[in-house]
């Protein structure tokens, strides 16, 4: 019988914009360098880093991005969690085409951990009040807590 304290596999996926400034490629950096010790240490079965665009528009069904973002949003209802103001959405205009959408703003860098294929956190969202950082989620795994975090929760404004 499995002890569902103890997942048999744990594997983190790391999201970052296409394009980032200087300062964010710098924790982007020392993030993956992390990653890299925790995998070597025994903490993860895997890693990995994942490309995605800083905005696209809502009404894309078919988005990778926005799909990622249900997924995200679903496991932070379930965990009494809010992925705002990380995710935001954002009215935009284009000059070229004179259309006006709405659009799901992706973060800098965010963090997804898996347990047996299972997401169990995204990284960062914020709980009652309290923000929880891509590192205080890498602080959890390294001390050998599960990185979920703890208390009342407002509610998210991305859509």
């Amino acid at each position: 019988m499995s002890n569902p304290e103890c997942p048999r596999t744990r594997r983190v996926e790391l999201f970052v914009r296409a394009e980032l400034p200087r300062m964010s490629e710098y924790r982007r950096t020392a993030v993956e360098r992390r990653l890299h010790r925790l995998e070597c240490a025994g903490v993860l079965d895997q890693y990995g880093t994942t490309t995605w665009e800083k905005r696209v528009p809502v009404a894309d069904e078919d988005c990778p991005e926005r799909g990622r973002y249900e997924v995200f949003r679903d496991w932070a209802a379930r965990a009494d969690a809010t992925l705002s103001p990380f995710f935001d959405t954002r009215c935009c205009y284009s000059w070229e085409t004179g259309e006006r959408r709405t659009e799901l703003v992706m973060p800098a860098l965010c963090l997804a951990v898996y347990e047996d294929e299972k997401l169990v956190q995204v990284a960062p969202c914020a709980r009652g009040g309290t923000t929880h950082s891509i590192e205080d989620c890498l602080d959890d795994l390294e001390a050998g807590r599960v990185p979920r975090p703890t208390g009342a929760v407002t509610a998210s404004t991305a859509k």
